[in-house]
């Protein structure tokens, strides 16, 4: 049986070249790549945009944070535990703010660090390009970009034509096994 194709991985010697490979990639129609750095690059973000679901998590996750607060204590002094002090109303929010901003923090910061890790797909004890020996440089010193085989525009003669021109170090042809 004949492995399936993951993608056309290229290594290039500087993050230059990459940039420049990549936004002639998205010019070109590519949609389905990943860049690769031992650095973040500012303007790979704009090229290789993703959607980042993370803010929406963490701000959603300190609302449940904030209204299990509330509830929490209304529950204990309005309805569990009514205990009239001062004649205060039972339902007194300004007594309850320090702990729903307590709760707030927390599950914020809680969903903020799994979300993180989730969004990111970790744990990864796989990936295609972990086959590539010189991908183990990529947090040293590697500059690469992958374009996957399941993009639209995905040609294979076509993919390593376009690479080609940049001049990559390396153009590998990544298995998905």
């Amino acid at each position: 049986m004949t492995p399936r194709l993951y993608g056309l991985a290229a290594e290039f010697d500087d993050a230059a070249q990459l940039v420049a490979a990549a936004r002639a990639a998205r010019a070109e129609g590519y949609s389905k790549m990943e860049a690769y750095s031992p650095y973040p690059i500012s303007d790979l973000d704009e090229i290789i945009p993703g959607i980042n679901f993370l803010p929406m998590v963490v701000f959603c996750a300190g609302a449940a944070g904030t209204l299990t607060a509330w509830f929490m204590q209304y529950w204990i002094a309005a309805i569990h535990y009514p205990l009239n002090v001062g004649g205060r109303p039972l339902n007194s929010w300004p007594s309850f703010v320090v702990i729903m901003f307590e709760l707030t923090v927390l599950f914020a910061a809680g969903a903020a660090f799994f979300g993180t890790l989730f969004f990111a797909g970790f744990p990864a004890l796989y990936h295609p390009l972990f086959r590539v020996d010189r991908f183990r440089r990529v947090s040293q010193d590697g500059f690469f970009l992958c374009i996957e085989a399941r993009d639209d525009r995905f040609d294979l003669t076509g993919t390593a034509h376009f690479l080609r021109g940049f001049e990559p170090i390396t153009l590998w042809e990544v298995d998905d096994e």
